[in-house]
């Protein structure tokens, strides 16, 4: 038995193609900014945003179970350990569903290698480990944006972008990531390693990059997500 994929309106295929340059045009907008944004923030240098003095006042205030919280986060999501648990997840999901494993990981590595763009041409210095007293050894200029935190985001992003693609609510992926971006964030601040607008920009190049991503490879994985829903109606 084959199945039957009831064939979308040639008016909706018509809005379909704007709405993807819309998209790619917004999102090249946001990591535009988001480098200028870099440029100026060290230009004027962490001293004078007071980012600086925010992450001394968070050194002052540190206690043995968040210090270990934010190393297995350190640990966790590096660039040794992040791609494994990525490579892991998606295989555990490919047995589920082809469709949404590839797709969970094309946009989140798209988007945790996006922030490497703000770190190539921005080159922002790292807190000096000992006026914030840093809890990791950072020594490159490579501050902004932040890693870590890009990873967690794009994981979150992705997770979104594919669930609406697949056409399921994405509220449980809001409620459940928001939060854990958020401890992310927190926990480069608190290690010392990154001001508050490495971390905030990371979220921005995430999203905006996976915008852009996700439109532009949009109709391959609608081909991939139909031919799978073909393949389970037949």
């Amino acid at each position: 038995m084959t199945g039957v994929v009831t064939p979308r309106p040639d008016t909706a295929r018509r809005a379909t193609g704007p709405r993807r340059t819309l998209a790619v045009l917004g999102g090249v907008a946001v990591l535009v900014a988001g480098v200028l944004v870099g440029f100026v923030v060290t230009t004027l240098g962490a001293a004078r945003t007071g980012e600086l003095a925010l992450d001394v006042s968070i050194s002052e205030h540190r206690d043995l179970l968040l210090t270990a919280i934010a190393r297995v986060v350190d640990v966790g999501l590096g660039t040794r350990v992040a791609p494994v648990l990525l490579l892991v997840g998606c295989a555990l999901l490919w047995r589920r569903s082809r469709f949404v494993a590839v797709s969970v990981a094309a946009l989140t590595v798209a988007g945790w290698l996006s922030v490497e763009i703000g770190k190539l041409l921005v080159q922002r210095p790292r807190p000096p480990a000992a006026t914030v007293h840093a809890l990791v050894t950072e020594t490159a200029a490579d501050s902004y944006p932040s890693g870590h935190t890009a990873f967690a985001a794009a994981t979150v992003f992705a997770a979104v972008a594919t669930l609406a693609l697949a056409g399921r609510s994405t509220r449980a992926a809001w409620i459940v990531g928001l939060p854990v971006v958020v401890v992310v964030a927190l926990s480069r601040l608190y290690l010392g390693v990154h001001y508050l607008t490495d971390v905030v920009a990371s979220v921005a190049f995430a999203g905006a990059s996976i915008v852009v991503v996700s439109a532009v490879v949009r109709p391959v994985l609608a081909r991939l997500r139909d031919s799978e829903a073909e393949g389970e109606a037949a």
